[in-house]
């Protein structure tokens, strides 16, 4: 008896996630149509020297030799709010370059241009630097930790340098988008 009504169970959940999927397809395709130069208008900006600064080994150092322990650790939360805040960016702009690269391919199934794989990497590398700055910023306040942890450390998370593969994220955008305007092209790669 058990076991006919476990049976049925997963039939009817199996049958109910077919015809949720079957919704999904079905809504993909009447979505909104991307049009190319819109592009531009959904990245946020990141400023690369500000994001290379923040993983800086010797401005770890100088901070920490220059100012008081407790304006140590304040300048460190701040910097690591900071650089979370660019990590988010960072992640937005890969998944909208993902998105529009989707459109432009036609959803084709297959490989992945190389837009998609330096947008996974991206992706990859912030969803694991961010976890980390959720750990470190949560820490001090739940256990009263004395030492910040270096923001310098965060430069290659996932076997990742988190500034190459962001470079590599802004070139292969460029080369994606190539047929964007000369002046769409340089606002899309500023705004990247």
């Amino acid at each position: 008896m058990i076991f006919s009504i476990v049976t049925w169970l997963i039939l009817s959940c199996s049958a109910l996630e077919l015809v949720y999927l079957l919704y999904l397809a079905w809504s993909s395709t009447r979505g909104p149509k991307l049009v190319l130069g819109d592009v531009i208008h959904f990245l946020y900006p990141v400023d690369s020297s500000l994001l290379a600064s923040l993983v800086d080994p010797a401005a770890d150092f100088e901070l920490r030799w220059s100012l008081s322990p407790r304006s140590f650790r304040e300048e460190q939360r701040r910097r690591m709010r900071l650089y979370r805040e660019l990590l988010g960016r960072m992640a937005h702009n890969s998944a909208v370059l993902a998105e529009f690269d989707n459109a432009m391919r036609g959803n084709v199934a297959g490989p992945g241009s190389k837009l998609q794989e330096a947008a996974v990497k991206v992706r990859l590398y912030c969803m694991f630097s961010r976890g980390r700055l959720r750990l470190w910023l949560w820490l001090p306040n739940a256990f009263g930790v004395v030492v910040p942890p270096r923001l310098a450390r965060l430069r290659i998370a996932a076997n990742l340098d988190g500034l190459q593969v962001y470079e590599e994220l802004k070139m292969a955008a460029a080369e994606a988008f190539a047929q964007l305007r000369p002046a769409e092209l340089e606002a899309l790669t500023h705004n990247l």
